[in-house]
């Protein structure tokens, strides 16, 4: 492998891993779940990520995201992309840890 592209997967796994702390604090911490129920785009979502310390760019955000979501069913995508974004729960449909979350019928 070169040493560029050894570099950019470094890279990529330290942002990959920024996110995921971002998303285990929203698990753990009630507040940080409340305040994620106001994001309704995924670039406020990473604005809200950036003013509790957690920084990535919306790219990252995204590729995190089709990454997660691509595992899902068809089935399951569906359920996921009905829900509308100003519902307070659609934040937490970006993602299989906050999915998991969520109470049926949520």
């Amino acid at each position: 492998m070169s040493t560029l592209l050894y570099g950019l997967k470094v890279v990529d796994s330290m942002k990959n891993s920024v996110i995921d702390t971002f998303i285990g604090e929203v698990v753990y911490d009630h507040s940080k779940a409340t305040g994620l129920k106001l994001c309704t785009t995924d670039q406020e979502i990473v604005d809200y990520a950036a003013s509790l310390g957690f920084c990535f760019d919306i790219q990252d955000w995204e590729n995190y995201i089709s990454a997660d979501l691509s595992e899902l069913t068809p089935a399951q995508l569906d359920v996921v992309n009905a829900v509308d974004p100003v519902h307070w729960s659609w934040a937490f449909r970006r993602v299989k840890a906050w999915r998991a979350m969520l109470m049926d019928g949520a």
